[in-house]
């Protein structure tokens, strides 16, 4: 009996640091080197979406909202955030959005159509 016990309590331990590695990129990330963009990512229902906190265009600084990232869900076997999509706000175009946590604390967001190795990476630092 003891030995069920334990069982169930190590799958709810496993399962609670599954969901506290996944919440990891919730907060505010800037965009790296530039800083000229700060992205707010935050979770809604099982997905993590993300909005523009602001953005820095000349000598000024904006606060925005648009939607850039939407439907992220967290991959454990990858470490990664998968099957989601980024909004190019300028283009007004859709892609693929791919979205790692760095070893040195640094996000990593691709943007693809089609296959990963031929998309764009941004890097962004948290801030909050």
């Amino acid at each position: 009996m003891k030995y069920i016990f334990l069982a169930i309590a190590s799958f709810f331990c496993l399962q609670a640091n599954a969901q506290k590695e996944a919440d990891m990129i919730v907060g505010k990330w800037l965009k790296m080197p530039k800083e000229d963009l700060i992205i707010e990512v935050y979770k809604s229902g099982e997905v993590y979406n993300g909005k523009i906190d602001w953005v820095k265009e000349g000598d000024t600084t904006k606060p925005d909202g648009f939607l850039i990232l939407e439907n992220l869900q967290y991959d454990e076997s990858k470490n990664s955030w998968e099957g989601g999509k980024i909004h190019d706000p300028r283009s007004g175009k859709q892609y693929k959005a791919s979205v790692e946590l760095r070893d040195n604390g640094t996000l990593e967001v691709l943007g693809y159509k089609g296959f990963k190795f031929i998309g764009s990476k941004k890097t962004f630092k948290k801030v909050r």
